[in-house]
């Protein structure tokens, strides 16, 4: 008798013992929900940086945007920052998040965001105006045709400088179009997934090649050499496009660092300054409605040309 109570308190124990590991197991495989600040860390830092100070680890052919500033393109009420996570920025870096994180997720994640940027009012998705500041701004996406009769640029660049003048560029293959004074840019291109052309918001003044302008490098031998974007900078005074200029086999000849400025004096000029850093000679051929400061042959080594445009009076 003694032997079979023994039996079965072994036995009891054993079956105890033995349904412990499997209750932990199911403890264990319960889902866990991501903070706001988790899933930033996740997909958001590496761009936009630990601290929302849009300095990440992935170098970008522009700038993240930095929260810390307060600046969001298209409203930042939750709802608008939400739209613009799940459709991303055609055009920019920015991808679509709607196919990666809950819609939970999405808010989570925007709630967190909103906390790196100073209190301020909340802007409505509709009030959808770029104003630059106290340093350059950079707006990527479609841009319209500069004037009637011509194309639209599905890849499109626009810098606007604090000095209220404004640098319009088809970035396919980087020419600049026009040039631009008074209110930046409108953005409306975060409605839909496609998205729908920037809205330029100043008087043009001036017009290169009536808005359709050739490329203006070619090698030696007189072929032409694609300007393929590399990244733009508004951390100067100046924005920068910085441009790599290739053959048709994609060697590089030159990398080019472009800024544009006024100049100071009785007649509206604005100098649009290259810095040349030319692995290989080549030819800038300007535009006609233009003038430059030195040779149109560039040879290998650090150079800079002045390419000069005269500004029409704006109304």
């Amino acid at each position: 008798m003694q032997y079979k109570i023994i039996l079965l308190i072994c036995s009891t124990c054993f079956l105890g013992c033995s349904e412990q590991p499997k209750e932990q197991a199911v403890a264990q495989e319960e889902p866990t929900i991501q903070t706001g600040e988790e899933i930033y860390l996740m997909y958001c830092a590496s761009c936009h940086g630990q601290t929302g100070d849009g300095k990440g680890l992935i170098e970008l052919d522009r700038p993240a945007r930095s929260f810390i500033d307060g600046g969001f393109s298209f409203g930042n009420t939750v709802e608008a920052i939400a739209k613009t996570t799940r459709s991303g920025i055609p055009g920019t870096p920015m991808p679509p998040f709607v196919d990666v994180l809950t819609s939970e997720e999405i808010i989570r994640v925007v709630q967190h965001v909103r906390q790196f940027a100073p209190t301020m009012k909340e802007v409505l998705p509709n009030e959808t105006e770029m104003v630059v500041k106290e340093r350059p701004a950079v707006a990527r996406g479609m841009i319209p045709p500069i004037q009637d009769g011509l194309q639209l640029h599905p890849r499109g660049l626009l810098v606007g400088n604090p000095d209220g003048l404004s640098y319009e560029y088809r970035v396919d293959d980087v020419r600049l179009l026009g040039i631009r004074q008074g209110k930046f840019v409108e953005r409306t291109d975060w409605t839909g997934r496609g998205g729908s052309p920037l809205k330029p918001l100043g008087i043009v003044v001036v017009l290169v090649e009536n808005g359709n302008p050739n490329g203006m490098f070619q090698s030696k031998d007189g072929e032409p050499l694609h300007a393929k974007l590399k990244s733009t900078n508004v951390s100067t005074a100046l924005g920068i496009v910085q441009y790599d200029l290739l053959d048709d086999e994609g060697k590089i000849y030159a990398t080019v660092a472009e800024t544009c400025k006024p100049t100071t004096g009785v007649r509206a000029l604005i100098e649009q300054q290259l810095l040349i850093h030319a692995q290989k000679p080549f030819l800038i051929t300007i535009p006609t409605t233009a003038t430059m400061d030195d040779a149109s042959a560039v040879p290998a080594g650090k150079h800079t040309r002045t390419i000069i445009h005269a500004a029409r009076e704006s109304n």
